[in-house]
């Protein structure tokens, strides 16, 4: 029997939770779900190593562990850097992959890809195919090499207009409206807002803009809607919304620092307006730009970009804030969602000679930050909120899938998979501590400056600031700790002759740690770096101790094992499951299998070359005919 697929596509949703997924489709819904496990196989144990984006998504388009493919944590060492915790980025380009893609090595043998927002595929080099930036998390977006969280956008990112001081944007009052032309003549007493808007975050630098807002009465109940413009003519303005209202997709033109003119897409939504107009708060979008982050750039031409925003990160950092409330959360998943489809509709049709379709969407992993602990939470009113949200995230991701299952048609293989699960948030792990008390750390926490990304480093354990001039152990990243080994590492005070004896100290200093919150040992296991290669990691990226926490100690993934599970139906096992020819229908496969057997599954299912470094192995138990070759 010869492979029946004519070609392959992998749709990957980013932290979807298998235990919550199921959950949900028991109380009913999410029919595309439903049908893509009804009409394939699914894996109950999907197992990845370290349950993070960057290693998990690498290992998903190399089919090779992490030791292998160079990326080994949500952020990368540089070497000849100190080993601070700070001096470390986001590990996302494709460059600092050291093993092969499936959609390199398929191209070398002619065949043509199509990857959409997919982390590891940025910069393209391929000959045949077209990649939509995979540098970050979200289209459009980078972020290698960058430290913290630092993020790029083609345009900007989203922003807030409001009589209210917030960390970025614009603040404004209204006054009675002078100098607007067109104004329809039964308007009563219009007021307005004239205000610099600057745009953030942006891939260049955009020139500031003034744009105006005018807040009218419809009717007898005082201010009740705005009218936003670039100029005070109303005839010409970007919107009419009244409260909770979205504004249509905006097409605008910003001029950039060297003076050329770019087109960008933004929405608007009326979040707050009080009918005297004191209170008066406007959400704006990020600026989703159409140039800069297609290869080739002449694919840019079949995709319109002209109807979209991409939604970057829907609005999390705006909700935590106060800016947004719950529901603007589940619809800017529905507007990033609306991205992805119209962006792969586009160039599917564009390319019909394709062979291989690659995406990733990241909506799931966004709310799971911000509402993980709600959903875990005693409170039943907290958590029917949570789960409500919840549920709406996942119906957007559904209607994603249905429509890419359509698309695709009968003779493709199709995998759906997620890189990751996650857990509650518990008692936060400080390795630092556990290592001061060994005497082989010196640190002191950060002060607290107000700065809204500090929760990050809190939650990661990483609020702290370390004197590696007095550190034989420097705990870095997620899951590794250095001998701080002299002539290797900037400030290193370890003699080489006493590695061993402190790798040794390191070890013990992790076992015997218990946490001074719950006396408990939150270390599951601490290994030389070496013993990790039974694993998948111990490569050129760890550190000379690996180790790994029980899940109640987590900050909801990225240090500990696949197989944790804590709170109500959460794991860190990863989604994992195949439909398409040669594909048993309506089969459930529980035994083990790991990321790195996708890739080669794909390539036997559908007789196309195996990337040189991988090192996973087809399926075979959800195959009809697992003889494909006799």
């Amino acid at each position: 029997m010869a492979p029946s697929a004519k070609r392959a596509a992998l749709i990957g949703f980013d932290c979807l939770i298998p235990k919550r997924l199921q959950r949900l489709l028991k109380e009913g819904g999410l029919d595309n779900f439903r049908r893509f496990i009804k009409e394939g196989s699914y894996m109950t144990e999907g197992f990845n190593l370290p349950t993070v984006t960057p290693p998990s998504w690498a290992t998903i388009c190399t089919g090779a562990f992490p030791r292998t493919h160079g990326v080994e944590d949500y952020y990368y060492y540089h070497e000849g850097k100190p080993l601070d915790h700070k001096y470390t980025t986001q590990a996302f380009g494709s460059d600092i992959l050291t093993a092969e893609t499936i959609w390199d090595a398929w191209d070398k043998a002619g065949k043509k890809s199509i990857v959409v927002n997919y982390p590891m595929s940025w910069p393209s080099h391929m000959k045949n195919g077209v990649v939509v930036m995979g540098c970050g998390l979200s289209p459009s977006e980078t972020r290698w090499p960058l430290y913290g969280n630092e993020h790029k956008e083609h345009l900007a990112s989203e922003s807030v207009i409001s009589t209210e001081l917030y960390p970025f944007g614009a603040r404004g009052k209204f006054d009675d409206a002078e100098g607007w032309k067109n104004l329809p003549e039964d308007m009563d007493e219009p007021l307005e807002m004239n205000i610099v808007m600057e745009f953030h975050e942006g891939f260049e630098e955009i020139e500031p803009q003034n744009w105006h807002i005018l807040c009218w009465q419809s009717g007898d109940e005082g201010y009740d809607r705005i009218t936003m413009a670039p100029e005070k003519d109303f005839s010409k303005a970007f919107f009419t919304i009244g409260l909770k209202q979205w504004s249509d997709p905006v097409e605008h033109e910003f001029k950039m620092a060297d003076g050329r003119m770019e087109k960008g897409v933004f929405r608007c939504k009326l979040m707050a307006l009080s009918d005297d107009a004191e209170e008066f708060r406007l959400y704006v979008s990020g600026i989703a730009g159409r140039t800069g982050f297609t290869a080739p750039a002449s694919a840019e031409k079949d995709i319109d970009f002209s109807g979209q925003i991409t939604a970057n990160d829907i609005g999390f950092v705006s909700h935590m804030l106060g800016i947004i409330d719950n529901d603007t959360i589940f619809e800017l998943a529905e507007f990033h969602a609306e991205w992805l489809w119209n962006t792969t509709k586009c160039l599917i049709e564009a390319n019909p000679d394709w062979n291989l379709f690659y995406m990733h969407s990241h909506p799931i992993d966004w709310f799971y930050h911000g509402f993980l602990a709600q959903l875990d939470s005693e409170d039943e009113a907290v958590r029917k909120e949570a789960e409500r949200i919840e549920r709406r995230i996942y119906e957007s991701e559904d209607r994603l899938l249905g429509r890419l299952m359509d698309l695709f048609g009968e003779e493709t293989e199709i995998c759906v998979c997620s890189d990751h699960g996650a857990t509650p948030l518990g008692p936060i792990f400080n390795p630092a501590h556990a290592l001061s008390l060994a005497g082989l750390c010196s640190y002191e926490l950060k002060p607290a400056t107000g700065n809204f990304w500090e929760v990050y480093e809190e939650t990661e354990g990483l609020n702290y600031i370390l004197d590696s001039s007095k550190s034989q152990a420097v705990p870095q990243r997620y899951m590794f700790v250095y001998v701080n080994l002299k002539d290797k590492y900037p400030g290193g005070i370890v003699d080489p002759a006493d590695y061993e004896k402190v790798r040794t100290k390191i070890i013990d200093a992790l076992l015997d740690y218990r946490h001074p919150d719950t006396g408990e040992r939150p270390v599951l296991v601490a290994v030389r770096k070496e013993d990790a290669h039974v694993f998948g990691m111990g490569g050129a990226q760890a550190g000379d101790v690996v180790y790994a926490l029980r899940p109640e100690y987590m900050a909801e993934h990225g240090y500990g094992f696949p197989t944790g599970e804590s709170g109500r139906d959460c794991t860190l096992l990863n989604l994992l499951m195949f439909r398409g020819p040669n594909v048993k229908k309506d089969f459930v496969y529980e035994r083990p299998r790991w990321l790195a057997d996708i890739v080669p599954t794909l390539c036997y299912l559908t007789g196309n070359p195996v990337p040189a470094d991988t090192e996973g192995a087809p399926i075979y138990q959800i195959m009809e005919d697992p003889n494909l070759v006799k």
